[in-house]
């Protein structure tokens, strides 16, 4: 990798990413994790409208 893995990642509640192999993965190459609370995926309309991807 040109940068290194980050030392956190932030993600919604999503299924995907709150499973074990995902976490545990997370978890066992040091990297800290955030996750929003449930409902902040509202917070992604704004975003994508900006981009035009809704």
């Amino acid at each position: 990798m040109r940068f290194g893995p980050p030392e956190i990642m932030n993600t919604d509640q999503g299924s995907q990413l709150t499973s074990f192999a995902w976490t545990d993965r997370l978890r066992r190459t040091g990297i800290r994790i955030s996750m929003d609370g449930k409902g902040r995926f509202l917070d992604n309309i704004f975003i994508e409208r900006l981009y035009g991807a809704a």
